[in-house]
Order: C-alpha cells, then sequence, then structure tokens
C-alpha cells in the first residue's frame, strides 16, 4: 500500500485516539499522538459491550482485548434492602447481543490499543503535550480526542457550555473476588451501585447518588453486599470521584482541518455503558472514511461530512437515552423504576440492547457501505 502524505496529528490518547490512531495505522497513514498526560492508564475499568468488540474485530485487535477482559453474561437488578427486581437469563443475553460483554481495566486496554497505533515506535506518542490553541497543532488534519474537556470541540463551537447532570459518582477497583451471581447494578434511592467481576479476582465497582461531592467514597451502609466489601479494599487514592455534567455537542463536528471523536464530540453519561464503545466505533469509522476518501481522489472534507453525518445519526440516540437514564435514576421518582423494570418482558428488553449493543449493531456501524458499479 502506497502511504498517503496526509500527516495526521491526533490530540489525545484515551480510546478513541488510540483506536483511531491504530485503525489509521493499519490502513497506511502515518499519525502523531499528543496527550496533555505525563503517562498512560488508570480510569478505573469499563464495559465492552459487542459492538465495540465487533469494531475491533474490525482492526484484528478483538481477541487480543477478549483476553484481558472477563466475560459478563447476564446480570441482576436489586434493590438497596438487597431484594431481587429481576434477573436477566445470561444465556438470552448472549443470544441476543452475539456475545459476552467484557470487563476490562482501562489502562491494560489502552496498552493494547497503543501498541497497535505505534507498533512499538515511541516516538509516535508524545506526552506533557496540552493543547491550547488547537490552530497551532502541526498536521494537515488535527483529531480532537481529548476527551470531555476537549479544546478541539470547543475551537470548533466556542459556545458549548457544560450543566450539572446532578448527581456525583465513584468507580474503583479491588482486589477482591466477589461471588460471579452478584454481578449487576443496585437501585437505591436516587442512587444506584455496581458490581463487575474482573481478570485475576478483581471487581469494578461503581457507586453514585443525587447531589454534589462532598465526601471522598460513598457511604457503604446504604448498601447491600459486596459494595461495602468492595470499597474497604480498594485505596483511597484508587477511587474517583466526579461529580457528573452534561456538556453540549458541538454544533459541528468538523471545519475542514478539525474533527472531533469520541467524548469531545458526543460526551455522554454513563448510565447505557456505551460512552467508551461508541468512541472506539467513531475511531474506526473515521479511519475508514479517510482513507477510502484519500485512495478514490476524494477531498478529505467530504470524508468528515460524511463521518458526522454518519456517526451522528449513531451516537445522538445514545446520548439522549444515556441523559434519560441519568435523570431518572437520580430524580425523586427513582422508586417508580422498581416495579416498571419487573414489568418489562424480556424478549423486549433484550431487543431493545441488541439494537444499540449488539455484535450485529457494531459492525452495522463500522461496515463500509458497499459502492455499486456506477456510483458516486
Amino acid at each position: 500500500m502506497t502511504r498517503s502524505p496526509l500527516r495526521v496529528s491526533v490530540v489525545g490518547a484515551g480510546l478513541a485516539g488510540l483506536t483511531f490512531a491504530a485503525a489509521a495505522r493499519a490502513r497506511g497513514l502515518e499519525v502523531q499522538i499528543r496527550d496533555e498526560r505525563p503517562a498512560l492508564g488508570g480510569g478505573a475499568a469499563l464495559s465492552l459491550w459487542p459492538n465495540a468488540l465487533a469494531a475491533l474485530d474490525h482492526l484484528g485487535l478483538g481477541d487480543a482485548v477478549r483476553s484481558i477482559g472477563a466475560p459478563v453474561g447476564g446480570g441482576v437488578i436489586r434493590q438497596a434492602d438487597g431484594s431481587l427486581v429481576r434477573r436477566i437469563d445470561p444465556v438470552a443475553m448472549v443470544r441476543a447481543l452475539g456475545e459476552p460483554i467484557r470487563a476490562v481495566e482501562r489502562g491494560e486496554l489502552q496498552e493494547v490499543l497503543l501498541d497497535a497505533a505505534t507498533g512499538g515506535d515511541p516516538s509516535i506518542l508524545q506526552l506533557d503535550a496540552g493543547v491550547t490553541d488547537p490552530r497551532d497543532v502541526p498536521g494537515d488534519l488535527v483529531v480532537g480526542a481529548d476527551g470531555y474537556r476537549s479544546m478541539v470541540a470547543r475551537h470548533l463551537d466556542p459556545s458549548i457550555a457544560e450543566h450539572p447532570a446532578g448527581y456525583v459518582a465513584w468507580r474503583g477497583v479491588a482486589d477482591l473476588e466477589v461471588d460471579p451471581s452478584l454481578a449487576g447494578v443496585i437501585w437505591g434511592r436516587r442512587a444506584e451501585a455496581g458490581v463487575v467481576p474482573m481478570t485475576n479476582g478483581r471487581t469494578y465497582w461503581f457507586v453514585t447518588r443525587a447531589g454534589e461531592a462532598d465526601v471522598w467514597r460513598p457511604d457503604a451502609s446504604l448498601w447491600p453486599d459486596p459494595i461495602g466489601d468492595l470499597i474497604a479494599a480498594t485505596p483511597p487514592s484508587a477511587v474517583l470521584q466526579h461529580t457528573m455534567f452534561n456538556r453540549d455537542r458541538p454544533r459541528r463536528w468538523h471545519d475542514g482541518r478539525h474533527v472531533v471523536i469520541g467524548d469531545a464530540a458526543h460526551a455522554m453519561q454513563p448510565g447505557l455503558g456505551q460512552g467508551g464503545c461508541a468512541a472506539i466505533e467513531d475511531g474506526v469509522v473515521l479511519a475508514d472514511l479517510l482513507v477510502d476518501a484519500l485512495e478514490a481522489g476524494r477531498p478529505v472534507a467530504l470524508a468528515l461530512t460524511a463521518y458526522a453525518r454518519r456517526r451522528r445519526r449513531r451516537v445522538v440516540p445514545m446520548v439522549r437515552a444515556a441523559g434519560t437514564s441519568g435523570r431518572l435514576l437520580h430524580s425523586p421518582w427513582s422508586a417508580w423504576l422498581h416495579p416498571a423494570a419487573r414489568r418489562v418482558p424480556e424478549p423486549l428488553l433484550l431487543a431493545s440492547l441488541a439494537r444499540v449493543a449488539s455484535r450485529d449493531a457494531g459492525l452495522r456501524a463500522v461496515r463500509r457501505p458497499v459502492r455499486t458499479a456506477g456510483a458516486r
């Protein structure tokens, strides 16, 4: 393959930036990556749904990621008193989604993506390289993968604002193995907790509650087992605490030289578990559209327009649904969710998940459209 003269700078070495760089490198593009942090890693863990795993298969990285992730089949929804709201059949869930969800440590996932993005060449990644003005970043194309507080997004749309979501979240990874039957979520009064088993005897946990961040750790006494044990087993320095915000989506996702992906384009609440998954899809789609345009002699700007149009259709409904979930779970009416959740038929629930997060949904999201003879 003849390498393109297009010089691409990626701002941000999170999931979106590293996935884009890996996808671009796999198809012959050369990229430079910069990140404001002095080192990568950290960030607790995340659940990779089958749509993201399908996108990683597109790059030949799916099996490497599966090897570092623990499979999560079904799950339970419990109330804060420990009583069962509903249990999702693991066999039916895997059948609907195409394969199990994988729980991965974020730093380990970054290592897999970084190796693919750089091919072991450390000069491709520049750390301690923050960006204040994206216009100063070298290259023919600047890919803004710089997250929720993206400077590239604010360059494209200076009117972007953020608004309090009304709740705070804590996350951590404990070196503690728990009963797999407890995997799932717990709904409290204007609050939620989660338990996700990982590899090597570890467990990812999270807790959210309405209000502001006024303590360093959540109140374990409000939750059933094993939340208290997981919090106690996590060093204080390893507990991540965030007051949650809703940030506007930029009105423009590109201007011909700059383009945003991942949280920079469409920051979303964590309720659907799709923030990182959508970022991975973005990286694959943008790289493919860019290389397809270059190989066909089409302007890069047309590829960016196609990317924005295609990905908006996919992710805007996710952002809205995640925001709705966050509002309901932390509203005064959160207790009404419990009886409502019991009444939803399992086939309907699984079908709604499959439309967004199944392997087939991921393949449709990243598959390149077939161009018929004579198509222009």
